[in-house]
């Protein structure tokens, strides 16, 4: 049996990310404390006893874009002069062009996401300055075409969706960067759901974009589970969660030839498990009249934690919730009507549950207090 050429190519960007980001974490990890990026122990929600870097996103974001940047410039002067290659894999390369607009948008958004991070990690920002800089962060990717198509709606309303998409996965990211190996493992699993799906969809592109992403989390997740020797910081979480808004925005989940229009909910259910999180925590605090950019310790980690899970317990609990979501949603796009909204109502079902064992968890919580 030979391998598909893509399956081939999507293996080999999973493999040069991950590498990448298993030399370059240690790199992030000494230049940290250079940068004022360091976390250091306090009394109310930090669990580590000695001060850890909070650099990750450094490494991660040099393994990403560093090895797009490499693969655009070989797809763009190396594989045309290779004519052994498959043709399927030259043909990628012959349209790469198609795409730099687009991934000039995501590139030059995520960089101001970036820089907020880096600059957040070492001198606390206000969280009022990091939201407006996050929405002028997503104006390169609307003046790019990355936007919302909203069926027979204004243009201008498609924008509004895509920036308050992208901003809310850019926080919900942060947000889950609760405990070691949380975000960074949630990711990975993401990636690869979202990449199966752009697979089974045949947009390669974005199979290849989802691969890498997934490989740069990987690589530094070994770094940070179960031990942390390297925290991933904002600089690493709301750029993680930039990207996925952004790709999400440019891959196609529905088509014509798919049986219903659900499949268009397939990246809101992948990336359930941050969303409900994030959701679910504004809620609280609304309700309890705090702050809704204050930290605190109403997330579903913490709630499992509650109910007697250790921190590795409650984090491998919370990938397997992820997956179970992800594959659940992922095939939406070959089922009929009535099996479609079944599932759509199991997945639904299981953050029900998710929700339950919060209010559980909650309760735990205040009668121990």
């Amino acid at each position: 049996m030979t391998l598909s050429p893509i399956l081939v190519l999507s293996g080999i960007a999973f493999l040069q990310t991950i590498v990448a980001a298993l030399v370059l974490t240690p790199a992030a990890r000494a230049l940290a404390p250079r940068l004022g990026m360091v976390d250091k122990p306090t009394l109310d929600r930090k669990i580590h006893d000695r001060p850890i870097p909070r650099a990750g996103g450094l490494a991660i974001y040099a393994a990403f874009w560093g090895c797009l940047l490499a693969d655009l410039l070989i797809a763009s002067h190396v594989v045309p002069e290779l004519s052994w290659l498959p043709d399927r894999i030259r043909v990628l390369a012959a349209n790469v062009d198609l795409k730099l607009s687009q991934l000039g948008g995501v590139a030059a958004g995520a960089l101001v996401i970036f820089a907020l991070g880096v600059a957040d990690d070492a001198l606390n920002l206000s969280p009022k300055l990091r939201l407006v800089v996050q929405f002028i962060a997503t104006l390169p990717l609307i003046a790019t075409g990355v936007s919302v198509t909203l069926f027979f709606l204004p243009d201008w309303m498609g924008w509004i969706v895509t920036a308050l998409w992208v901003v809310l996965l850019t926080n919900s990211f942060n947000f889950l960067d609760n405990m070691n190996g949380l975000t960074a493992g949630v990711s990975v699993i993401i990636a690869l759901v979202l990449a199966l799906a752009s697979w089974m969809s045949g947009e390669y592109y974005m199979l290849l974009l989802f691969m890498m992403l997934a490989g740069a989390a990987l690589g530094f997740w070994f770094f940070n589970f179960p031990k942390a020797s390297i925290f991933l910081g904002d600089s690493g979480s709301t750029h993680l969660g930039f990207l996925f808004g952004a790709l999400t925005v440019i891959a196609t989940y529905y088509r014509a030839d798919v049986p219903t229009t659900l499949p268009i909910l397939m990246p809101v259910l992948a990336l359930g498990v941050p969303l409900f999180d994030t959701l679910s925590v504004m809620w609280i605090r609304f309700r309890t009249g705090k702050p809704l950019m204050e930290g605190d310790r109403n997330h579903f980690s913490h709630r499992l934690v509650a109910l007697g899970m250790t921190h590795v317990q409650a984090v491998a609990f919370i990938y397997g919730v992820t997956l179970v979501v992800g594959l659940a949603a992922v095939v939406l796009r070959v089922l009929d009507w009535k099996y479609a909204l079944v599932q759509a109502i199991v997945i639904g079902l299981m953050f029900v549950g998710i929700h339950k064992l919060e209010r559980i968890g909650g309760s735990l919580n205040s009668n121990s207090e």
